[in-house]
């Protein structure tokens, strides 16, 4: 950043603007340069491994979708097989409704969690949220990268 200021205030102290600069400063704008292409590079790189983050992120999204609805549709498949039964064991049994609801009392069975857990199921696989820290190593590091390079 130095060598920035240092290059910047050269420039801005001479009388002539289209005077060439002193040959003394060469360094100094080959270094500019040089660190301007280091970090056009790890910034394209970076762009580029955000793109594919984010095509990861929602091919994975997708499967969590699809995932989420096999789920549902399973659970309403048990949820009507078990009652199916319950109504067999109603008609058939000598008690009728009451062996049903003694049925029920012991059932590992959790009827109100049910929905409360295909309501965040849903909720999930309908959000498409980014996390915008996902990169913030990488941006860390280019940001050091330049700083060492100004130096």
């Amino acid at each position: 950043m130095q060598m920035a200021e240092t290059l910047q205030a050269v420039m801005m102290t001479k009388g002539d603007s289209m005077a060439p600069l002193p040959i003394q400063y060469n360094s100094l704008v080959h270094n500019v340069l040089e660190g301007f292409a280091h970090l056009t590079k790890r910034l394209q790189a970076l762009e580029q491994e955000l793109a594919e983050l984010k095509n990861l992120r929602e091919k994975e999204l997708e499967q969590f979708r699809g995932i989420s609805e096999e789920w549902i549709q399973r659970e309403d498949g048990y949820k009507a097989e078990i009652k199916r039964l319950e109504v067999v064991l109603a008609k058939e049994s000598k008690d009728g409704l009451a062996s049903v609801t003694l049925a029920r009392q012991d059932t590992l069975i959790d009827r109100s969690g049910s929905k409360r857990f295909q309501a965040r199921l849903k909720r999930m696989s309908t959000t498409t949220d980014r996390d915008p820290g996902m990169l913030g190593e990488s941006v860390d590091e280019a940001v050091q990268d330049c700083e060492e390079l100004m130096e």
